[in-house]
């Protein structure tokens, strides 16, 4: 059944192309829901929700780490304001909070603080227990416990830490919530009507949304000898400024096109699309590189990563996973939901560039430098319980 809030403007055997990729994702990840947009750099468009349940191209998804970034952006608007310096230390700011002396707010987003990430030591009870409510110092705790990672300000180490620290550390710079500050400064800017931050304490979605499932999970893997559990409700502490962002298919992709596009930022907006090698060189006593990094494969830039010509994130988050990657350069993006969080992030992150790569065969996507075969088989590396 097709919904008003579907298009369809692009090659029907594109459409039927990515049909069939999304089915078989659906599949391998034990979904039953999606919502899946690409867009052309030709101007076309597919933007189609998947399931029985009434799901469209404009149903919410909760965004994970896809919409992580919109804290990136929102700094970057307030040190275009002059309220924030990008190489201020966080600690001025949040002066009760130890083990984040030398930190600066670029580094937060470079993903380069040293701050070791919190979620593995929870990956059970999210799953397990995904209603339970995380104060955002009980995850920092744990995050601060394993810190300092290898050379804090220079090396490279992902961590949702960090962005958790900055969501409040501009929380307290302003005096100001997180939904205003991300109503005022990120979405009404970014054309992302349809979206908004939740209160941290709320497990629902306003409005329809995906239907959220996940296997039980033990040691941190997937339960596979009982079918998957129904999550209605979330509670979104678990990523809180990491990720708790409730979206849409197209308010991501308006997020992506305003913030590679220098929306934010004003003078500093360049640091969105300045990349380095994510891979970590070996160092002297002084911290200096005793080998060269190519700049090649995955690299970062501000707090999104670059792999071929597309920017963007993967995420997960109990019930959901969501991926959106954009090349600024011909406005080509892809975004894809998933309504079974089990497969992990990296589960949506393949389907999207293999959407990708059959976009490419299709001539409305870049060249990318990879194969929808090669993404295949990514997918069914990834896949769960089959």
């Amino acid at each position: 059944m097709t919904s008003a809030a579907d298009v369809n403007t692009v090659d029907a055997a594109l459409a039927s192309s990515v049909d069939d990729a999304v089915t078989n994702a659906m599949q391998q990840s034990r979904s039953t829901e999606a919502v899946v947009g690409v867009w052309g750099n030709d101007g076309s468009e597919y933007l189609r929700g998947y399931g029985d349940s009434g799901v469209d191209g404009a149903t919410r998804i909760r965004g994970a780490q896809a919409t992580q970034p919109v804290m990136c952006a929102l700094m970057l608007d307030l040190v275009d304001q002059g309220t924030i310096d990008l190489d201020g230390k966080v600690s001025d700011d949040l002066t009760r909070q130890s083990g984040i002396e030398d930190v600066t707010y670029r580094q937060l987003c470079e993903m380069r603080s040293g701050i070791a990430d919190y979620k593995g030591a929870f990956t059970d009870i999210f799953a397990n227990n995904p209603t339970r409510p995380w104060a955002e110092q009980e995850l920092l705790a744990q995050g601060l416990s394993r810190s300092p990672e290898s050379w804090p300000g220079l090396d490279f180490h992902q961590s949702d830490s960090n962005t958790v620290v900055l969501a409040r550390a501009l929380k307290v710079k302003t005096g100001l919530e997180l939904p205003d500050l991300l109503q005022d400064h990120v979405y009404s800017n970014a054309n992302m009507g349809s979206s908004y931050f939740p209160n941290l304490n709320s497990t629902t979605v306003t409005g329809d949304t995906l239907q959220g499932l996940t296997f039980a999970s033990s040691g941190g893997k997937a339960v596979c000898d009982a079918e998957p559990v129904e999550v209605s409700e979330v509670s979104p502490s678990m990523l809180a400024g990491a990720g708790a962002t409730i979206t849409t298919a197209t308010d991501l992709k308006n997020f992506y096109d305003s913030y590679l596009g220098g929306t934010f930022g004003g003078e500093s907006s360049g640091v969105v699309t300045e990349t380095f090698p994510t891979k970590n060189p070996e160092r002297d006593e002084n911290g200096e590189p005793t080998e060269e990094i190519a700049a090649e494969g995955r690299l970062w830039s501000f707090g999104v990563e670059k792999v071929g010509p597309l920017y963007g994130r993967s995420g997960a988050i109990t019930g959901t996973l969501t991926a959106a990657y954009t090349d600024p350069e011909s406005g080509f993006s892809v975004v894809v939901s998933l309504n079974n969080s089990s497969a992990g992030a990296g589960f949506a992150k393949a389907l999207a560039f293999q959407l990708a790569s059959l976009a490419q065969a299709q001539g409305v996507a870049p060249e990318l430098g990879w194969s929808a075969d090669e993404q295949t088989e990514a997918l069914a590396e990834a896949a769960v319980c089959q």
